[in-house]
This record gives structure tokens, C-alpha cells and sequence, in this order.
């Protein structure tokens, strides 16, 4: 999104955060869903996985998040920020809990709602809502609190992680648990590497910026939640930084079917031109990641805490 004026800044992302993302993810999600599959959180990979075998990473990732929300203890499950609803249908087809996806796009939650179309996991809701003001929800789904949440990938999109905290804390009870995992960055990058990699990872991606594991610390305790475990789990997510790279590469080397998706893309909302150009920097973004990825200055952050 390197060319619209509301990313320019990290002051900009923040203050735009919501046309950004509504832009950004009801254009662009077709292209996602084209190149890289319905889960957009990374798949983590432990020793002697396959890394070409990416469902079954994905299963065990799950598996080992429902694990560390409290597995079928957990009857409540809140989805923050869930998207296109993949997970959110995996945790009801995994779970008998009441799993509810929240997500500010209209056009994530057309996706998502396949998931429940005929009828279908009758243990599953989607609301639209911005996770930045989860108080405000007064749907019949949130006048119980919750024994779990979880937000995967999304959080680094946010402008005030430390007041969504809060707010994912109070639709707890005490001792719900949350277990966000999350983009950060490196504690102290080199100047030239917040030039030439971080900014640019930011702006194409409309995030006002990375978060630290450290400050994730601080904002969880501020939030009111006890952290149980804090994990880097960057060394064991290397295989997705090589799909991503491997699936733009391909994506321009399929000049028809990239350029009917990118036409959809401008056409899906307001202001064509600028998103087909936030269309096309997202393959520029693959390169990027991989870098910042492999350079260990992007990092893969888990953490798991409850409401004291």
C-alpha cells in the first residue's frame, strides 16, 4: 500500500487504521486466498516436520493452540480479529464450545460466513465489529464472558495493542485465557534495517508498527493478564517465509490469472487505481518478509496468559 497517502506515516497508519484495513483486506483477500491458502497465520513447524507437508502443520498448530486455551475445558471461545473464519470453523468442528469470530471486514466475513451457510456448525457466529472497541458489543453471543480468546496475526494491525488488550481482557472471565501470537520486531534494529526493511514491511502492509516481545510484557500486564508463557517461535515458522516467496514468484509468472484477480481487487471497492497498486506491492512484500524474516530482525511471538 506504498503509494497511498494514508500510510506514508506510522502516524498515518495509526490514524487511518480502519479505512486502511477495509481497504486493504476487502480487496485484497482474494489474492491471499488465491496464493496462500485460507489459514493467513503461519503454520508452525517443529523438528523432522515435512515442510512441504502443510496441512498437517497446520493441524498440529491448531491442536497446540486449543491445547494452551484449555482444550475442551474451553465452552466460550472468542476468535479476535478471525477473518476469513477458517479457524474459527476448525475450533468448532474441534470443540462442542460456542466459537464466535469477530472481524471489522465486510468482505472477510462474506467469506467466513460459507462456514455456517446451510445451517452448518450451529456452535459457530460471526460478528462484524472492530476489535478495538469489543465493549461496545451488546449481541446476544457476548452477555456471558468468554473462557478463551485467541487472535492470531492480527494484533500488529492495531493502533493501540495495549487498549485492545484491556478490552479482549474484560469479555474474559477471571481466568479465561488468551493466547495471541503475533508479528514483532527484533528489540533494537540497526537503523538501516528499519530503512530499508521494517518501514517498507510496515507501510506496504498498513501497520503503524511492529511491537517488541518486551513490550508485549508490559501491555499484557497493563491489560490485567498474567502471562503463563511467552515463546519466540520465529525458528519454527522459516518453511511459510519460503511459500510466501515461492507463491509470489509464481503469482507473476501467471499473467492472466494475476491479472484477472488484481481487476476484481480494484473493483471490489472505491478508488480503483489505488488498490491495484496495493495489489501489486504485495508481492514486493513476499521478498520483504523474507528478508526481515531471515535477517532475525521479524520475529514470530506466542503468548499465552489469563485474566487475574
Amino acid at each position: 500500500m506504498a503509494q497511498i497517502p494514508k500510510v506514508a506515516t506510522a502516524r498515518a497508519r495509526r490514524q487511518h487504521y480502519r479505512e486502511n484495513l477495509l481497504i486493504g483486506f476487502d480487496a485484497l483477500a482474494e489474492l491471499y486466498y488465491a496464493y496462500w491458502g485460507e489459514f493467513f497465520h503461519l503454520a508452525v513447524f517443529e523438528p523432522g516436520d515435512d515442510p512441504a507437508d502443510l496441512a498437517a502443520a497446520y493441524q498440529r498448530t491448531h491442536q497446540r493452540y486449543l491445547a494452551a486455551i484449555g482444550g475442551a475445558a474451553a465452552r466460550r471461545i472468542l476468535d479476535v480479529a478471525c477473518g476469513g473464519g477458517a479457524l474459527s470453523a476448525w475450533l468448532a468442528d474441534h470443540t462442542t464450545a460456542a466459537v464466535v469470530g469477530v472481524d471489522l471486514s465486510a468482505g472477510q466475513l462474506a467469506h467466513a460466513r460459507r462456514w455456517v451457510a446451510g445451517g452448518r456448525r450451529p456452535n459457530l457466529w460471526f460478528v462484524q465489529h472492530d476489535v478495538m472497541h469489543l465493549d461496545d458489543l451488546v449481541a446476544s453471543q457476548f452477555q456471558t464472558p468468554f473462557d478463551a480468546a485467541i487472535c492470531l496475526d492480527a494484533a500488529c494491525y492495531l493502533p493501540d495493542r495495549r487498549a485492545a488488550l484491556r478490552a479482549i481482557a474484560a469479555r474474559l472471565r477471571p481466568g479465561g485465557r488468551l493466547l495471541l501470537v503475533d508479528w514483532c520486531r527484533a528489540e533494537r534494529p540497526t537503523a538501516l534495517q528499519r530503512e530499508l526493511i521494517l518501514e517498507p514491511l510496515c507501510r506496504y502492509w498498513a501497520i503503524a508498527d511492529l511491537e517488541t516481545a518486551a513490550g508485549y510484557r508490559r501491555s499484557f500486564a497493563a491489560a490485567g493478564l498474567r502471562i503463563h508463557r511467552l515463546d519466540d517461535l520465529s525458528d519454527q515458522v522459516v518453511p511459510n517465509w519460503e511459500r510466501g516467496y515461492q507463491a509470489a514468484l509464481r503469482a507473476l509468472d501467471e499473467p492472466i490469472r494475476l491479472g484477472e484477480l488484481l481487476r476484481l481487487a480494484a473493483g471490489a471497492v472505491k478508488h480503483g487505481g489505488v488498490v491495484l497498486q496495493a495489489a501489486k506491492d504485495q508481492f514486493q512484500v513476499a521478498l520483504l518478509a523474507k528478508a526481515a524474516a531471515e535477517s532475525g530482525i521479524l520475529r514470530y511471538v506466542s503468548v499465552l496468559a489469563e485474566r487475574t
